[in-house]
């Protein structure tokens, strides 16, 4: 990658953890200069985690990129899906901290998950388990496509919109202190609010296409004919740093990147099995409803650890009321169908198991 500043002088870390926003329209190689980023990251020897992309899993393609030969790589995927690969694979559920210093490249793809709600909750996962970092070897260098995903999927465990806005205000601020670098594109400059906008150490423009600069921008025309801007080669950038520096730049295309048509699952060697899809809790404005994973949960306190239903009531934040429903529930399916379909879903173990009877 080449940059030449044209007002004041920045020079870019890979060794730092910055932020990079990249604005411009489909098709403009948005995707792939962020890729250029996460490989100069790597070749710094620091980690990274793809966590957003397109539906049609463009981040598998890290699998055939050189990176493959020689780093660990990991494929994260929702419950009830099964996943052969050419890498190891685990259910986000099951990543722990750990995972992120034991592999060099993490890989959340779309087509790994049972749908949308499924990918953007366990997205929200792995980002909190990043910001449980109190000190760190190597930064993560986290390529979000889309940044709108990523406040989708801190709505996803939040009570509020609110609330997911001022969590992604507050990763994004954080994210140095954990040893995040962060990666997001845009096709709008004002699809991101600006309190996430102010925080990037870098926002890199591509072409912008017929509605060209925004009003905040406008200051780039002095500088730049307004044709260059509307159609830049995909290979060309515009960038500007925190410094107040503006520049140019140009990268090399990325031979290994996904193309439009491709199936990148059979071109990577990645097999995929859904079973059925997990029930999640739902909010409900004065209470949260039981999903698979808790109801799941009860029946384990209840029978593996032979708590009282006070006691399960208690450790969950539960009216005692909630596990005396859900254990009669179990008890019902099972004596009925044979088994507990929420366990089942979860795979707990438990599913044909019936809660003992006589504790209170």
């Amino acid at each position: 990658m080449k940059i030449q500043w044209i007002r004041g002088e920045d020079k870019i870390s890979f060794n730092r953890p910055n932020t990079f926003f990249v604005i411009g329209v489909r098709g403009g190689a948005k995707s792939t200069w962020l890729e250029t980023i996460g490989c100069h990251y790597l070749e710094e020897g620091h980690g990274l985690l793809d966590l957003f992309g397109s539906r049609d899993g463009e981040g598998l393609s890290w699998l055939r990129s050189p990176y493959a030969e020689d780093r660990k790589l990991l494929l994260v995927h929702g419950e009830n899906v099964s996943v052969k690969a050419p890498c190891d694979t685990k259910a986000a559920t099951k990543i722990s901290l750990s995972d992120f210093e034991k592999y060099n490249i993490v890989i959340s793809a779309s087509p790994l998950y049972l749908g949308p709600d499924d990918e953007f909750t366990c997205a929200a996962m792995l980002t909190d388990k990043i910001y449980k970092r109190l000190s760190w070897k190597r930064l993560v260098y986290c390529l979000c496509r889309e940044a709108a995903n990523l406040f989708y999927s801190r709505l996803k465990v939040s009570e509020s919109q609110i609330v997911s806005k001022a969590q992604m205000t507050y990763l994004i601020r954080e994210a140095r202190h954990v040893g995040m670098a962060l990666g997001l594109d845009s096709v709008r400059y004002y699809s991101i609010d600006i309190d996430i906008r102010t925080l990037s150490d870098y926002i890199i423009l591509k072409s912008q296409g017929m509605t060209g600069l925004t009003s905040d921008l406008t200051w780039l025309y002095s500088i730049f004919e307004p044709h260059i801007i509307r159609n830049m080669p995909r290979q060309f950038f515009i960038i500007l740093s925190r410094k107040g520096s503006v520049g140019t730049g140009e990268f090399k295309e990325i031979p290994w990147h996904k193309q439009e048509r491709e199936n990148i699952l059979k071109a990577v060697g990645v097999s995929v099995e859904y079973g059925e899809p997990i029930e999640k809790g739902e909010y409900r404005g004065t209470h949260s409803t039981v999903g698979d994973i808790e109801h799941a949960e009860i029946i384990k306190l209840y029978v593996d650890e032979s708590l009282s239903m006070n006691k399960i009531a208690e450790k969950l934040g539960r009216s005692s009321r909630v596990p005396f429903t859900i254990i009669h529930k179990h008890n019902s399916s099972v004596e009925g169908a044979g088994f507990c379909p929420a366990c089942r879903r979860v795979k707990s173990g438990l599913d044909k198991t019936l809660a003992g009877r006589g504790r209170n």
